[in-house]
């Protein structure tokens, strides 16, 4: 077999055994090869013998945390790319993991088809993170500026969020660029084809929340004097940015939930 035909190699750092199994199952199917570690000293050891291709990591280990095995991967000659796991939903665990050099950050439960999605992107991307910050600003668009740390760790959780479906809670004070945090999601996901429809929610009466959101069939009530989509059909394939949210009355939020959750009204 010749080096273009080699399988790249993942090393899974997971102490659940079946979940181990699972991820190596899933990544095996894919064509990679894949070796299973239960505990971070193991881990580091297979590290020091054979730096891997990509490391898929979890953060919460038996003996030492995921975070230290990240550290020591970065501080070799040509550390792997880490993609870091967790069960426990912490943007600071996500962010520390980002600012120690994680390429991606994951949380349990995920798809096997997101957990090959993030170690393809891993093994695409082998650049130094600077090289990737520089590159991925050379490309943005959206007014984002920043060379700092913190800036850093902020297009790494961009970054790794533009590739999920999944729904993002971006917080900060005014002024601080939320809306510029979601423009550049949008633009740098999947669905930047898309309409990015945004939606001020402290500007909506709560008697207009269901037609402004999920729109009404001509005569559903008084002066419904034709069918018109609500702001959740429009954005349809692309991004629903929903400012102000923490303004809405509290039913109201309720109402957003069950919407995020289950997909229905």
């Amino acid at each position: 077999m010749n080096d273009s035909q080699k399988k790249s190699l993942v090393y899974i750092v997971e102490d659940s055994i079946a979940s181990g199994a699972l991820y190596a199952s899933q990544l095996e199917q894919a064509g990679h090869e894949c070796k299973h570690f239960t505990d971070g000293y193991s881990a580091l050891v297979g590290i020091k013998e054979m730096m891997p291709d990509v490391i898929v990591q979890d953060v919460c280990l038996p003996d030492i945390s995921g975070l230290e095995v990240l550290q020591f991967v970065k501080k070799q000659e040509k550390p792997a790319n880490v993609v870091m796991i967790t069960s426990n939903s912490s943007i600071d665990v996500a962010v520390e993991a980002m600012r120690l050099g994680g390429f991606d950050f994951l949380e349990k439960p995920f798809s096997g088809q997101r957990l090959v999605s993030a170690v393809d992107s891993a093994l695409s991307q082998k650049a130094p993170p600077a090289v990737k910050i520089q590159e991925q600003k050379a490309q943005n668009t959206s007014g984002f500026i920043g060379e700092s740390l913190a800036m850093q760790t902020v297009f790494r959780l961009l970054d790794s969020a533009a590739r999920s479906k999944a729904c993002v809670f971006i917080t900060g004070e005014s002024g601080t660029g939320k809306e510029v945090c979601a423009q550049t999601l949008h633009d740098t996901s999947p669905r930047s084809e898309g309409p990015f429809i945004a939606i001020n929610c402290a500007a909506i009466p709560g008697e207009l929340f269901e037609s402004e959101f999920f729109g009404h069939v001509k005569g559903a009530f008084s002066g419904a004097l034709s069918d018109r989509k609500g702001a959740v059909e429009v954005a349809n394939g692309g991004t629903l940015f929903l400012d102000e949210l923490c303004e809405m009355e509290l039913n109201l939020q309720a109402k957003l939930l069950r919407f995020f959750t289950n997909g229905c009204v």
